[in-house]
């Protein structure tokens, strides 16, 4: 995988994976880099805005973050290194279907209300690239509209891995995020890592909530990130194995400081 900055002039690319634990790690995010250094693609902020930097303008940004497809680095004056985090893929497209239905100002929102469309059925209008292979589509550098839904490739899952081979300093599991944390923080340097998890719903569909024609459904429109997903564990595991025999020493004490630390936090909640 790809190294991590060199200098203080490198720029850290972060591709947000739509429902991959982005808010709560955004929070962390903010307290490694100050503004100014920080460019993100959101409501203020989009694709057409940052073309139009100029060169010292990019050359300015220590951490690019958001929903992007991979190939940003391209557009960069400094060197480059991304990193990501990825999530089982049944369980991301439960997340993104059932935000979609309470998000009223998202594009398929009314749709789905107006026509009381379940999981499955939505998955059968074929209207979502990002409930279709969306991890793949993203990490491969796919546009939207590229590959039409139910037309990835195997090459499209060939050209994700080799992206996340070459060029991500850190491979992370939503699964494991904690983990991830410390693999963030060994990369880069980064300090103050503990947090309360963000945008969590109280209550949260699995898989395993799924009749087995609905999950049958899920796992046919996203084959290829069920590769990819296996794929980015194993990377997952190497990176475990480099940090060496006390890393797992490390995470359980993170977790109890982590734990207590942010206890006065959630009981003001």
């Amino acid at each position: 995988m790809k190294h991590s900055p060199n200098s203080e002039a490198d720029t850290v690319i972060f591709l947000h994976i739509h429902k991959a634990a982005g808010t709560t790690l955004h929070r962390i995010i903010e307290r490694q880099y100050t503004p100014a250094a920080i460019w993100s693609f959101d409501e203020q902020h989009d694709f057409q805005e940052f073309q139009a930097l100029s060169v010292a303008e990019k050359a300015q940004i220590r951490m690019l973050r958001g929903h992007m497809i991979f190939g940003l680095h391209e557009m960069m004056p400094n060197p480059c290194t991304y990193f990501t985090l990825l999530r089982d893929p049944g369980e991301r497209v439960i997340s993104f279907y059932n935000y979609i239905r309470r998000n009223p100002h998202h594009y398929h929102s009314e749709m789905i209300a107006s026509q009381e469309l379940s999981l499955g059925e939505y998955l059968e209008t074929k209207t979502s690239t990002m409930m279709n292979n969306g991890q793949t589509r993203m990490l491969a550098g796919a546009r939207q509209y590229d590959f039409p839904v139910g037309e990835c490739t195997d090459e499209l899952l060939e050209a994700a891995k080799r992206n996340l081979r070459d060029w991500f300093a850190v491979v992370g599991l939503v699964e494991r995020f904690d983990e991830t944390l410390l693999l963030l923080q060994r990369a880069f340097g980064w300090r103050r890592m503990f947090y309360v998890r963000q945008n969590v719903a109280e209550r949260r569909p699995t898989p395993g909530d799924l009749s087995a024609e609905t999950l049958d459904l899920v796992r046919k429109h996203n084959a290829l990130d069920l590769q990819l997903y296996q794929y980015a564990k194993a990377l997952f595991e190497a990176q475990l194995r480099q940090q060496g025999v006390w890393f797992s020493g490390r995470v359980r004490l993170f977790q109890l400081a982590n734990r207590l630390l942010t206890r006065p936090v959630l009981q003001r909640g």
